[in-house]
């Protein structure tokens, strides 16, 4: 099976950050596609970024019913978008 191309694509997000350190994202804004509402948040690590293999945070959410991940990157926000 052919792997799909990815693009890297900043987004907006807004998050609630909590006085511990945790920041939870809700929404994800795409620029020129819309918003989408980050129903759940099933997982948060380190991963390294694909295109400058500097280490990012890889939130793995549920989004219109569907597991995908969010990515940020020294207070900048990206998802892997098909190409």
């Amino acid at each position: 099976m052919l792997r799909e191309s990815r693009r890297k694509q900043y987004v907006e997000v807004l998050a609630t950050h909590h006085i511990d350190g945790e920041v939870r994202p809700q929404m994800i804004r795409i620029p020129l596609v819309g918003d989408f509402e980050v129903e759940e948040v099933k997982q948060v690590g380190r991963t390294k970024d694909f295109t400058t293999q500097e280490v990012a945070i890889k939130y793995t959410v549920v989004v219109k019913g569907k597991e995908t991940h969010l990515f940020e990157d020294s207070g900048r926000w990206f998802v892997l978008m098909k190409s």
